[in-house]
């Protein structure tokens, strides 16, 4: 397979997992499968290759709409943090996540575990790299985008680690694109409960996040875009 276009592979383990009991290992996976299909509910054309487990604590998907990467990433994180209520946040169940963005040379029958290309070959050593606090790295085919999106990814591992259940919850529910009276019928509080949830949880900030990872990936695939059309009149 040879395409173009841009892509984004995830891939990530489980921190701690290890130390996980039987019967927790049993919840774990059940919370990673219902953080994919919340994947699939926000993003239905966008999956080019389905989250598979690998080993029980490490997982890996493909995605054709790159630009939707970092809301994956925080979706996964935010059901392990409420999947897993801990009584000491700073015991809270996480993943290190690499998304690594490019193009995919290979990828047979739509598996990722298989597949070849500058996309892959950004996540999956960015992953073993990871030391200390890092729960989240991206790299892009852009040196001026990695290192602005290096400090973005560093706050925002500091705003997630200070998640309580409720409010991983809570973020869930804005990721999905629930407006606070859905998110408070769904979950079963109020809609105050959801609005100071939010409020505790950086709601503002991650939206803000969110939409300026989307904004540069967008403009840097446009002016891709362009650069080919001047490239192949120019032929």
């Amino acid at each position: 397979m040879k395409n173009s276009g841009l892509y984004a592979v995830v891939t990530g383990d489980i921190v701690g997992s290890s130390k996980l009991k039987t019967s927790q290992r049993s919840r774990l996976l059940s919370v990673l499968k219902s953080s994919f299909n919340t994947i699939k509910d926000i993003l239905p054309d966008g999956i080019r290759a389905p989250f598979e487990i690998h080993r029980g604590d490490s997982f890996q998907g493909v995605l054709s709409r790159p630009e939707a990467a970092l809301r994956v990433a925080i979706a996964i994180r935010a059901g392990l943090r409420h999947g897993f209520e801990a009584k000491q946040r700073r015991y809270a169940l996480d993943a290190r996540i690499a998304v690594g963005i490019g193009s995919i040379d290979f990828l047979p029958a739509g598996r990722g575990s298989e597949g070849d290309g500058e996309a892959f070959r950004r996540s999956g050593p960015i992953l073993d790299k990871m030391t200390g606090d890092q729960r989240l790295l991206i790299r892009t085919p852009w040196q001026a985008v990695d290192a602005e999106l290096d400090i973005e990814c560093a706050l925002l591992d500091t705003l997630i680690n200070r998640w309580s259940g409720e409010q991983a919850q809570a973020i869930l529910g804005q990721i999905r694109g629930l407006t606070q009276e859905m998110a408070a019928e769904k979950f079963g509080v109020s809609q105050p409960a959801v609005r100071q949830r939010l409020k505790s949880a950086g709601g503002w900030a991650i939206k803000e996040l969110c939409r300026r990872y989307e904004q540069l990936i967008h403009e840097k695939e446009a002016r891709g875009l362009i650069m080919k059309q001047y490239k192949a009149r120019s032929l």
